[in-house]
């Protein structure tokens, strides 16, 4: 099982993909982010929605300044929201899974690398049948 420190130490994750499949138990700010990605997946936060402020949605779910801003800072590091200087964080198109974006080309890759070794298996069945011919005789 995924610890919530592993978070933090493999960026290579998005938080969202790991409670989608793990259930880790997380921080605060972790799931208010959750909370947030979820409704731009859904759509009722459409690209270009300007998102709550630090201090509303600290208000709102009863959090800390501080942890709503790591919140907001997660989203923006996973690519549902982008910070705008001045003006706040938006929401962004959800980035697609990469597992999910490279299943067609995942695929295709293991029909070749499946038929070549059909092949190879041919060459050696002949190599192996020649090979007992020459012993048996």
């Amino acid at each position: 099982m995924v610890q919530s420190g592993d978070l933090a130490r493999n960026t290579s994750y998005r938080y969202g993909d790991l409670v989608k499949s793990q259930r880790v138990a997380a921080h605060p700010y972790q799931e208010l982010a959750y909370s947030i990605m979820e409704q731009i997946e859904r759509g009722e936060l459409p690209p270009g929605t300007k998102l709550p402020s630090v201090r509303t949605l600290a208000k709102d779910h009863d959090v800390s300044s501080m942890t709503a801003q790591k919140a907001l800072s997660q989203l923006a590091q996973d690519g549902y929201a982008e910070s705008v200087a001045g003006l706040g964080y938006f929401a962004k198109e959800p980035p697609s899974s990469p597992a999910a974006s490279n299943v067609g080309e995942s695929l295709a890759e293991v029909a070749q690398q499946l038929h070549q070794l059909q092949s190879e298996v041919g060459t050696l069945a002949a190599r192996l049948e020649r090979l007992e011919q020459r012993s048996a005789d």
